[in-house]
């Protein structure tokens, strides 16, 4: 083995340091991805917190309690994927977070079945989406927190894939109600459809009517106004009918003493008129006797002799007897007659004239008046009844009028109360008169409403109609849409909600980190630290350059020789273990071993140009490099400065290459060539770096004095 100069001292570069120099990727490289290969299923020697303040709530009568659910859901997870969850309380918490006890502490608050249950409310004000708090541990493991949060979020889903899914569910049952319901209701519109036609046509039949209401609310106003004037006419005349009223209420109460004088004078009269009836009756019964007792005198005179001259005539025997007052009229009229007969020559002539005289009489009180047909006798027995009527007439004259005197005082009372209420019905008249003057003109008012109304009627006859049409047009959709609403049983309704509530699927994660970025990333930072450590180890440019008769380019090549020999090896292990890892194909695991080893010739070139020409600022400027390469491969998330800079680091080729090839993409061919371009910048570096150093500055004498 040739003799290999140590950068540092004078002792040369052993066996051993050369094996260590290729071992140094190896254990770089190994002992990253050892430790975090299949790290997710050593996630149970991780252990987190849960503390669950949350307080169940009671939806429809049944307790729900969320975080239970979530905290058993975190805790009874996929044992192989999942944290060693600890339910615990606030405070152990606490301490296990600062001490790194716990990587994460997950806290489901007091409100959290609350606000997970409240999509079952109306009102938006209270429905509010349920949080949890989740710290991860300052001085844990620098993916643990992640992955903490990402198991948090993954049981999260679950919880909410599993509300969702019964929301769904109810949501798809609701659809199946919500077609029967559409059959109802267009059976219903169908019903409003036939009610409404015959609401228009009975409108049609009102719009009729209320015209006619119309012309009858004018004429009632024109009566109504003639009503008026006949309630005005009637307060007039009721205010004059009180006034007279008034005035035989006065007259009536002066009645009274006049009629009782009225009665006793008919009392009076009536007793006059008895006594007269009486006297009457006795004068027809005496003119009957006397017409006998003339007859029977003038029968007795035409019987008598001639009487002795000188003597005195006796009274004539009758019967029944003369009365001494007869018997002197009698023997009156006999001497009369017989001093007459006595006179004369005839006496004997003049009695039988006398007896013939006193038959006429006789005859003369039964004769009978052509006109009246009443004789004298007759007429006195007449009037003798008339008389008797009379009387009794009067007597009922004179108990009626005292009577009428008697009802005389309440009758003035009650013409007086009559007056009275006669004067409230002319008010009340006046009063009427008014109120049918307004309602007249109401009436008038009402009458051109109506007429408004009809002309209203007739345009919701025709809106009723519309309306109908409508309604029909309406039953007509709804049962469309009945039909168009989709009905799902069972099975369907529990397939669409698993669907729906995840419609977008994919595999979990089974490593924390991408094999191949996180592969090729290692071999990438582990060729880099290799050629580092080459020329931390190896000198960069020969302790000979001054003396040694080889060119530049040859010493370069040969101080360029070992670190190119180790990079190879490395590059020829590493990708060994990359395909071990990632079992590729063979063409591509070909492939990744050229561009591994153009990667570690290309490094070990830039790394002993930077140590040839700057020594160990170069070895500074090679981890400054490395740092920005290596924060730009493990995260997107860096800031734009680093992304202006990517770009012309000699790892980011490498590190694209190894991708492409690994991933089965595009490209490396490209990166190859980038590569190469480094490796010629970092060759002729080298070359001009020891090529300077074999430059020596001209010794200058002091001037003699």
């Amino acid at each position: 083995m040739p003799s290999l100069e140590r950068a540092v001292g004078t002792r040369r570069v052993g066996t051993l340091s050369l094996v260590g120099l290729v071992l140094l990727p190896l254990l770089v490289a190994g002992g990253f991805l050892w430790a975090t290969w299949n790290s997710t299923t050593r996630l149970d020697r991780v252990q987190a917190a849960v503390v669950n303040l949350d307080q169940p709530v009671k939806v429809k009568g049944q307790t729900v309690p969320l975080g239970r659910q979530l905290a058993g859901g975190l805790v009874a997870g996929n044992a192989d994927q999942n944290f060693d969850w600890v339910l615990t309380d606030a405070d152990d918490a606490s301490s296990g977070l600062k001490s790194g006890a716990y990587a994460a502490v997950v806290t489901i608050p007091t409100t959290f079945s609350a606000r997970a249950t409240s999509f079952s409310k109306t009102d938006p004000a209270d429905i509010r989406a349920a949080t949890i708090a989740v710290q991860t541990s300052e001085v844990a493991g620098i993916a643990d927190p992640v992955v903490g949060q990402a198991i948090t979020a993954a049981a999260t889903k679950t919880l909410n894939t599993s509300l969702t899914r019964s929301y769904l569910q109810n949501i798809y049952l609701g659809f199946n109600q919500l077609g029967k319901q559409f059959g109802t209701v267009a059976d219903a519109s169908a019903k409003l459809s036939d009610g409404t036609s015959k609401i228009a046509d009975g409108l049609d039949g009102v719009d009729s009517g209320t015209e006619k209401l119309a012309t009858g609310l004018d004429q009632l106003g024109s009566g109504a106004d003639q009503l008026a004037t006949g309630t005005d006419n009637l307060a007039t005349g009721t205010t004059k009918l009180a006034d007279g009223l008034d005035q035989l209420a006065d007259g009536a109460a002066k009645v009274p003493p006049g009629a009782r004088k009225l009665a006793k004078g008919s009392q009076q009269a009536a007793d006059g008129a008895d006594e007269l009836a009486k006297g009457t009756k006795g004068i027809a019964g005496g003119l009957a006797t006397y017409q006998k007792a003339l007859r029977k005198q003038a029968a007795q005179l035409a019987k008598v002799p001639a009487p002795a001259s000188g003597g005195q005539p006796a009274c004539p025997t009758t019967e029944p007897a003369l009365t001494e007052a007869q018997c002197a009229v009698v023997l009156q009229t006999l001497g009369a007659v017989a001093q007459q007969a006595g006179q004369a020559a005839g006496a004997y002539a003049g009695a039988q004239g006398a007896a013939k005289a006193l038959d006429g009489a006789a005859a003369g009180l039964s004769t009978k008046d052509p006109k009246t047909g009443q004789s004298l006798l007759s007429g006195a027995q007449a009037l003798a009844g008339g008389q008797a009527k009379a009387a009794k007439g009067l007597q009922q004259l004179a108990d009626g009028t005292d009577s009428l005197a008697d009802g005389l005082k309440p009758l003035a009372k009650g013409i007086r109360s009559s007056a009275d209420g006669t004067a409230k019905l002319a008010s009340g008249a006046e009063d009427l008169s008014t109120a049918t003057s307004q309602f007249a003109t109401g009436t008038k008012q009402s009458a051109a409403g109506a007429g408004k109304l009809a002309d209203g009627t007739d345009q919701l006859a025709t809106a009723t109609h519309q309306l109908a049409d409508g309604s029909q047009k309406l039953s007509d959709g709804l049962a469309k849409g009945a039909k168009a609403v989709p009905t799902y049983d069972k099975t369907t309704r529990q397939k669409l909600s698993s669907v729906v509530t995840s419609p977008v699927s994919s595999k979990a994660a089974t490593s924390v980190f991408s094999n191949v970025t996180t592969t090729t990333f290692l071999a990438v930072l582990a060729l880099w630290l290799g050629a580092l450590a080459s020329y931390l180890v190896l000198r960069a440019v020969s302790s000979r350059v001054l003396s040694s008769m080889r060119s530049s380019w040859r010493l370069s090549a040969e101080a360029l020789l070992p670190g190119a020999l180790v990079g190879a090896v490395q590059a020829v292990a590493l990708a060994v273990v990359l395909q071990l890892l990632l079992d590729l194909p063979a063409g591509r695991a070909v492939a990744l071993g050229a561009i591994a080893l153009l990667t570690a010739l290309t490094f070990v070139a830039l790394n002993h140009a930077l140590v040839a020409w700057f020594g160990g600022v170069g070895r500074f400027v090679s981890v400054a490099l490395v740092v920005v390469g290596a924060a730009g491969a493990v995260t997107s998330a860096v800031p734009a400065s680093f992304d202006a800079v990517r770009p012309f680091l000699p790892m980011t080729p490498a590190l694209d290459g190894f991708r492409a090839i690994a991933s089965g993409g595009t490209g490396a061919n490209g990166d190859a060539a980038l590569l190469g371009a480094w490796l010629v910048l970092g060759l002729v570096a080298g070359v001009l770096a020891v090529a300077r150093r074999r430059v020596v500055a001209p010794l200058v004498s002091p001037l003699p004095a």
